[in-house]
């Protein structure tokens, strides 16, 4: 795995152990949360860190084609 990858779980799980904890702290909140709702909650954050992480990745790809072309296309005006 690469660095990124790493940073990219590690502010995944971070923030959903956060917002999990956070909620069960707060004591009118205790009695609305149930396991089903709070696999939801999980279900969703994971979805979401890997559609950003897909788009990413996409935009990434995207940019890197658009330089190797605008690279090419300075090389061959240059010569």
């Amino acid at each position: 795995m690469q660095h990124h990858t790493h940073t990219a779980l590690f502010t995944t799980v971070s923030g959903v152990v956060g917002g999990v904890g956070k909620a069960i702290s707060a004591k009118p909140l205790l009695l609305a949360i149930t396991l089903p709702g709070l696999t939801t909650v999980i279900i969703y954050a994971a979805a979401s860190a890997v559609a950003g992480y897909v788009v990413k990745k996409l935009l990434d790809a995207a940019s890197r084609k658009l330089n190797q072309f605008f690279n090419e296309k300075s090389a061959d005006d240059n010569e």
